[in-house]
């Protein structure tokens, strides 16, 4: 006779979904890293912010797309990566000056 589950066991589900989104989140860290390095050697100028709130956060977004207006820049995170020297020393004056 077979014994009846009362509770369906989907521990092995949500550890498999928890590990496919720490490998694509991984996956995501690498290939910024990989950019970044890559943006560097080809001239590219880095900004670290430190840590900030969400709003200031938006804040950023609406001044990179009010001052640099389809120049090249790059972000991940804290990390930003400006084509033109002058971009990121704006950007320094601005957001690393408060």
């Amino acid at each position: 006779m077979k014994k009846k589950r009362l509770l369906t066991d989907r521990s092995g589900d949500l550890q498999e979904e928890l590990m496919t989104k720490a490998s694509i989140q991984m996956q995501k860290e690498i290939d910024a890293e990989i950019l970044r390095t890559m943006l560097k050697e080809i001239g590219w100028h880095e900004v670290v912010l430190y840590p900030m709130t969400h709003e200031q956060g938006r804040e950023i977004d609406e001044w990179i797309r009010a001052t640099i207006k389809g120049r090249n820049c790059w972000a991940h995170g804290l990390v930003w990566m400006f084509e033109q020297e002058q971009d990121a020393m704006w950007f320094k004056l601005k957001w690393l000056s408060n």
